[in-house]
């Protein structure tokens, strides 16, 4: 089957966009999918995090090619939410040295709140970081550059990502080898597959069989395809993306295409921050189902981008909003 195209066109991309989805496409005009080494992967999609063996060990290689040993590391300096939200969930935050100021907060906010700060998750103080003497560094997407200067200083640096669930779960068990909780970590990622688990045995159950998508921009409309970690989470709620198979990393909908999809529902997500500034973003959009009836819903982009174990339980929250969007319809 062809690929629906987008669209020409793309105006403004959002910089955190560039960071988010990106990599999780594999490029900057298609949702291509994508190793040296004997390495991990899940299916057709690679892990940000794999194992790499060679004669002097085990290390853990990211998707920029950055390696760290791997082995248990103390004092570790993280610029990456995600990260730091997972070392709590397996009792490891012991471990942690310093951590970046964000938008919004970081869980568990009343603990993390309370730690020492190095910048933000894009512009960490380098001088700040090195005074910690860590052990170990885990940026983020946005922090490439600096975390390949911190390698070339002699540094252990690696960059902290995940595009697809089973990528979060690898990279969970990864962590909790760094930090001496492998044993918490195979617990914590043994109850979140349960979890998902039990939201697909209900589906199977009763498919909802609704359309939706999560825009992101209203200027032009834009939307997260299949191959994102958003997209992902339409799947697993038993929901179609009107946005999958587009060519675009970054699609353009056009009013025509969003009338014809006729979405039963929309998350609005980074640019917009209440429903009514998604029933604003186009005419159009007050014409679906999922505008007639208001079954549109604002979500943190924390709740669903964030590449950590706690997704599972705001997936579970998405799953009884998209129940409630079924239900209307049949009502």
């Amino acid at each position: 089957m062809d690929k629906k195209q987008a669209p020409a066109g793309f105006g403004m991309i959002l910089p955190i966009l560039a960071c988010l989805c990106l990599g999780a496409c594999g490029g900057k005009e298609t949702a291509n999918r994508e190793n040296s080494g004997e390495r991990q992967n899940t299916g057709e999609r690679a892990l940000y995090w794999q194992v790499l063996t060679e004669k002097g060990g085990e290390y853990i290689v990211d998707r920029e090619g950055n390696k760290i040993p791997l082995t248990r590391y103390r004092r570790i300096v993280l610029f990456s939410p995600g990260a730091i939200e997972t070392l709590y969930l397996i009792g490891a935050e012991d471990s942690i040295a310093a951590i970046p100021s964000v938008r919004g907060y970081i869980w568990p906010e009343e603990k993390t709140k309370l730690l020492p700060v190095v910048g933000s998750t894009s512009r960490p103080n380098v001088e700040t970081i090195i005074a910690f003497e860590p052990d170990l560094i885990i940026g983020n997407t946005m922090t490439s550059e600096l975390i390949a200067d911190f390698n070339r200083r002699g540094y252990r640096a690696i960059i902290h990502g995940a595009y697809f669930i089973e990528d979060i779960f690898n990279s969970t068990l990864l962590m909790g080898r760094l930090t001496g909780r492998a044993t918490e970590a195979e617990a914590l990622i043994t109850e979140k597959r349960s979890r998902l688990a039990a939201i697909r045995a209900d589906l199977e159950q009763r498919p909802l069989d609704l359309t939706g998508a999560f825009i992101y921009s209203a200027d032009p409309i834009m939307a997260f395809t299949d191959q994102t970690l958003a997209g992902e989470i339409l799947t697993i709620l038993g929901a179609r993306n009107i946005a999958e198979g587009l060519s675009a990393a970054q699609p353009i909908l056009s009013p025509e295409y969003i009338l014809a999809q006729n979405p039963d529902f929309l998350f609005g997500a980074l640019s917009f921050t209440k429903v009514e500034d998604v029933l604003a973003a186009d005419p159009v959009i007050t014409q679906t189902r999922a505008g007639k009836e208001k079954n549109i819903n604002i979500i943190p982009s924390s709740l669903f981008l964030r590449p950590s174990p706690r997704i599972v339980e705001n997936l579970g929250e998405l799953y009884e909003a998209v129940k409630k969007f079924s239900n209307s319809r049949d009502s």
